[in-house]
């Protein structure tokens, strides 16, 4: 068909008589119809007639009739970008009346409102919200470079077509420029998308392909006040005409959007630190501080005593205090578990996620009971979502149905944490008032399934005001009842590199022996333990899989990254478990996690049936184990000092000395003497468990020296089973 016979066709059609066949796709002012049109499938756009006030206007400047103006934008788009907005067919634009638009309906096509909206209800998952992102960051800058600024480019006018493109609709707000759209403009056209805040930084990022030009940001921001000051004023400028319904879903409030990274396995931050305080109640400053004027006192004096028992004391049973952390994922088990046979002693730590299918959820039960019968100690974490906190029933159900599942295991449960990184935000939790609300789920829990050894509160990182804050909100338990079978602390060491490094007056021990000083301060309510239930470094190069990278790396230098390489990821996790569990202020330890392409002791691909390689953290993990898994701590003869050089002593299962020293400072130092050691060692193995001279150079890597030397160490597996999926 011509244009001519579609124009003919569209002078035919009425508004107020629609013909059969006819679908209405929005009813209201700008009345939108789906029906034949001249033998073609369209879509027509009734244009209400402007007011009085607006025709006097645009006849004095000469301004084109809406339907005109959205039939030429649609005409330039679709000449120099096929298929990015729907094909015009014919308009009828009568100066100061109604007009029409007709343009070739789309099958299928869905707003990317909608598609957000269905993202966010679904949690994530994050690697699909991010690649939807990418779509439409790199659809409107191909609309700017075409030359066409929308002036109206919300999500609603943005739409997703089934075969991938993405299209542009209610164009005729838009204004045809002889170039590329100016950087002030593409701030105002950018400024009616709606993201939560870091998502929007992130789409930024990925609309400009390299961090945004200066004053982009600044007119962006003008651009989002002025329009959200016009949207609130729409009352007063429009006081006589009804507001119509939207068709499109609405977006949760921000403090409800929660998001899953599968590639980093965690929540991430929909919203930047402004923004997330913005939501949070005053109560974030003010609970910490009525803590520790609760706690204080008692936990100064607790302080004080640690001091002085750390690395005082003998501590046993070395290598059942240190626990791994498996996926739970179905194609990670089998790898996973082949490579735990070489780790003896270890316990086995997975993660519970409320928000996982029911399905997922048996799998991850099943394994642990699996690893029980094995013989491995299983220790489990419960971790919500923001659902958790909208739905306290359907947590409490959760975590009833985990518990029947795996509190008959006895002795095998080492223990169970509840909750999981209760100081951020992204985890669900916004406020001491929704933290107390699931910590007062956990007496019922207790009562129910008494064997289960449970842990609390669950904080990450050292934040020991918030920690405290946390341990006040612990409800007593009921007379006769024990205590909870300890604390529990997710203490990643502020990611900063070595364990050693100080944060203020706070090496490693000092912040495990902070915590475990204020956990003391409510025997009440906590058994005399702490357990570190998860750490790990990230690991440099691995992009978006990081704990430090999700969900998008940024273009551009980064600079502050906490990043380590594997090597010194492999030789902190030693020192940050010797340092742990000899000082005596960790009863057990946990490395997140076995096998993961951000932070895994193995780096397990990025593809589904890429091989597998164990990276220097396993083998440091296991030659520990081998080496001191049956040994006894018995003292510290060097902490550090000025140079920098740690030496412990141990004694192994049939008594013979064993000692492992490193120089934290990094710089090659000269080994401890004999006289430090105990014993004139007749071997010595490195980091990984390969054979070394008892006296040679020392650095951050720990060495172990051996009363005897061990010149056939176990040998390495074979390509095959190493890489082994």
């Amino acid at each position: 068909m011509s244009e001519e016979d579609f124009q003919r066709a569209l002078a035919a059609f009425d508004p107020d008589r629609l013909p059969d066949g006819a679908v209405v796709l929005q009813r209201g002012r700008n009345l939108t119809v789906r029906l034949p049109l001249a033998g073609a499938d369209a879509v027509v756009k009734r244009f209400p007639p402007p007011s009085p006030l607006r025709a006097l206007a645009d006849r004095l400047s000469g301004r084109l009739p809406k339907a005109e103006r959205a039939y030429l934008a649609a005409r330039r788009i679709h000449e120099r970008l096929p298929g990015a907005t729907p094909e015009p067919l014919a308009r009828i634009a009568p100066r100061g009346g109604a007009g029409l638009l007709a343009t070739r309906y789309e099958p299928g096509l869905v707003s990317f409102t909608a598609r957000l909206a269905a993202l966010y209800r679904a949690g994530g998952p994050c690697p699909a919200l991010i690649a939807l992102l990418e779509r439409v960051a790199a659809a409107c800058r191909g609309l700017h470079d075409a030359g066409f600024v929308h002036l109206d480019l919300g999500n609603q006018n943005i739409l997703l077509a089934p075969d991938g493109r993405i299209l542009f609709v209610d164009l005729n707000r838009g204004r045809i420029l002889p170039g590329p759209v100016p950087t002030r403009l593409r701030a105002r056209d950018l400024s009616r998308i709606a993201l939560p805040s870091d998502f929007l930084r992130v789409f930024f990022e990925m609309y400009w392909r390299a961090p945004p030009p200066p004053g982009f940001l600044e007119d962006e921001r003008r651009f989002r006040r002025a329009f959200a000051l016009h949207s609130a004023t729409r009352g007063l400028r429009h006081p006589f005409r009804p507001r119509a319904a939207s068709p499109e879903p609405a977006y949760p409030p921000p403090q409800d959007i929660w998001i899953w990274d599968t590639k980093s396995e965690q929540a991430v931050p929909a919203l930047r630190p402004r923004d997330r305080r913005r939501h949070q109640s005053v109560t974030r400053v003010l609970a910490p501080l009525a803590a520790l004027l609760r706690l204080g006192p008692a936990a100064r004096r607790q302080a004080r005593r640690l001091a002085v028992v750390a690395f005082g004391r003998p501590v046993t049973g070395l290598g059942s205090r240190v626990f791994v952390s498996l996926s739970g994922d179905p194609d990670r088990t089998a790898g996973e578990l082949a490579r735990l046979e070489r780790l003896p002693f270890a316990g086995v730590h997975l993660r519970l996620y409320a928000h996982e299918p029911a399905g997922a959820t048996d799998a991850r039960i099943d394994l642990a009971r699996r690893l029980a019968a094995l013989g491995r100690p299983v220790a489990v974490s419960l971790v919500q979502c923001r659902a958790s906190v909208l739905d306290p029933d359907g947590w409490t159900a959760f975590c009833e149905r985990v518990l029947s599942a795996l509190g008959d295991l006895g002795g095998r449960l080492a223990w169970c944490e509840y909750l999981h990184a209760v100081n951020r935000v992204k985890w669900g939790l916004w406020t001491f008032r929704e933290l107390a609300l699931l910590l007062g789920r956990l007496p019922a829990l207790r009562r129910r399934f008494p064997a289960v050894p449970f842990l609390a509160p669950s904080v990450i990182d050292f934040e020991w005001d918030y920690f405290a804050a946390a341990l006040r909100l612990l409800p007593a338990p009921a007379p006769g009842d024990p205590p909870l079978a300890g604390a529990s602390a997710e203490l990643y060491v502020d990611r900063r590199g070595a364990p050693e490094r100080r944060q203020g007056r706070f090496d490693a021990v000092g912040k495990l022996a902070a915590l475990r000083a204020f956990a003391e301060a409510r025997p009440d309510a906590l058994a005399d333990r702490l357990v570190v239930t998860e750490f790990n470094w990230p690991l440099a190069g691995t992009g978006e899989w990081s704990p430090v990278g999700s969900p998008y790396v940024s273009p551009g230098p980064r600079t502050g990254d906490p990043s380590v390489s594997e090597a010194d990821a492999a030789a902190y996790t030693v020192r940050y478990l010797l340092l742990g569990l000899c000082s005596g202020m960790a009863d057990a330890m946990t490395v997140w996690s076995l096998a993961a392409h951000g932070f895994g002791l193995v780096d397990p691909g990025t593809a589904p049936g890429a091989p597998w390689r164990n990276r220097p953290g396993f083998d440091a993990l296991r030659t520990l184990l081998e080496t001191l898994g049956s040994a006894a701590f018995a003292s510290a003869p060097l902490r550090g000092g000025p140079d920098g050089v740690w030496a412990l002593r141990f004694l192994d299962s049939a008594g013979a000395p064993i000692a492992v020293a490193w120089n934290a400072s990094g710089a090659p130092a000269d080994p401890p003497a004999a006289d430090v050691l105990g014993f004139v060692p007749a071997g010595a193995l490195d980091m990984l468990g390969n054979p070394v001279m008892p006296f040679a150079t020392l650095a951050g890597a720990p060495v172990y020296y051996l009363p005897r030397p061990r010149w056939n160490p176990p040998p390495p597996p074979s390509a095959a089973s190493a890489n082994a999926p």
